[in-house]
């Protein structure tokens, strides 16, 4: 195999957007295999996703994805830097794929690239400014935007850093510059509007409108956003936890809450606070927010409190010590013995996985989770088998 390319997703649903991407891999290389590396139960968003892993390893192998393996819930439910270091890890040490490719505000790759080199090397100029920016009560994003374009004679650096497929780009190639990774970066630029909640204006929609509108009882719309039927898809309400989540963070004391990853600056006592006052996760995010800290951030941490995430835990595995093969095509069969030669153990079933490790002892308490939320019995994991197409 030639050339196989990478693409760390969540497909929360798979939809036309990424069809357009696939699509675009092959124009380019005709004989590709695309390897998708999938989120679980959990997004990086910081909420359950909407359909199974099954449902949406499905549809991508339908799509035409060669075979679909798991991204670690340790690493999926990060920031973006660890959510991109996670992935690029994984695919690096796959060693038969050969690029990464992801999504772009910019057609130009080379900004990204600038500023990816900045921030894995940070000069005087760049960290007085983000200094400055954090002093005057900005969030970390928009301080760090601020530092880019400190350092960086670069026209519209800062709006460059506050579109979200730029960012999660900027974090891929930090990635792989950190890893020494010789995967080859394939951008594709993304169609339409990322914050639209409308799917009839857009050729190429939104995974978070698809959702809404399934959510809104527009199934029929939703599907037309998607190409394939979703009516009798088990689906995960994104409320079907709260008050789980509730009870897990009542019954933390704020020493506890304070060992979550990214809960500091006291940010454990107004999570106790508001936690009492609260009925969901949306009125907690409501009572938490502040200009400091973004709603995807603090959703981010609730679903550590919820999953039992702990800083120490992700501090000690810096890299996802395995990958789970998920599903693949028939006619693609002959590649799984690829797998064999990978640099990081792969688990074909959940039932030979390490249940020793935290790490996969956390991925089961995702998929357990998610079947609670979603009326399932416990066990998903161990229940749910290869897809094969």
């Amino acid at each position: 195999m030639k050339t196989a390319v990478g693409i760390i997703c969540e497909y929360d649903p798979f939809h036309r957007g990424h069809a357009r991407q696939f699509a675009l891999i092959r124009e380019r290389f005709p004989d590709s295999r695309i390897v998708c590396l999938i989120s679980g139960c959990f997004t990086q968003r910081g909420m359950p996703a909407l359909f199974a892993p099954a449902a949406r390893v499905e549809a991508a192998l339908k799509a035409g994805a060669a075979m679909v393996l798991e991204l670690p819930c340790a690493f999926a439910v990060r920031d973006a830097e660890n959510f991109a270091l996670g992935g690029v890890s994984i695919l690096s040490r796959l060693s038969f794929v050969t690029h990464l490719s992801f999504g772009t505000e910019t057609p130009d790759l080379t900004p990204l690239q600038q500023a990816a080199a900045l921030l894995e090397t940070p000069n005087e100029a760049f960290r007085k400014a983000l200094q400055s920016a954090l002093a005057a009560g900005k969030p970390f994003a928009a301080a760090q935007a601020d530092g880019v374009a400190a350092a960086l004679d670069m026209p519209d650096s800062k709006i460059l850093l506050s579109q979200p497929n730029n960012i999660l780009a900027i974090c891929y190639l930090r990635a792989l510059i950190r890893l020494q990774s010789k995967l080859i970066p394939l951008p594709v630029r993304r169609e339409g509007d990322f914050h639209s909640a409308s799917l009839s204006a857009q050729t190429y929609p939104s995974a978070s409108a698809v959702r809404k509108a399934y959510l809104a009882g527009r199934i029929p719309d939703a599907e037309a956003a998607c190409g394939y039927p979703l009516q009798g898809l088990t689906a995960h309400r994104p409320d079907a936890l709260d008050s789980v989540l509730l009870d897990a963070v009542r019954s933390m004391t704020p020493e506890a809450l304070s060992q979550l990853p990214d809960c500091s600056e006291g940010l454990e006592n107004r999570l106790k606070k508001s936690a009492a006052d609260a009925v969901s996760r949306a009125e907690l995010l409501e009572k938490m927010k502040t200009k400091r800290y973004t709603r995807t951030r603090l959703n981010r941490l609730l679903t550590h409190a919820l999953l039992g995430m702990r800083s120490a835990l992700l501090s000690g595995n810096p890299l996802p010590p395995y990958v789970r093969l998920l599903g693949f095509r028939k006619e693609y069969e002959q590649d799984l013995a690829l797998l064999r030669d990978a640099q990081i153990p792969v688990i074909a079933k959940a039932s030979d996985g390490d249940k020793a490790s935290p790490l996969f002892q956390l991925d089961e308490r995702a998929y357990d989770l998610w079947a609670l939320g979603a009326k399932l019995p416990a066990g998903l994991m161990y229940r749910q088998q290869i897809v094969i197409v």
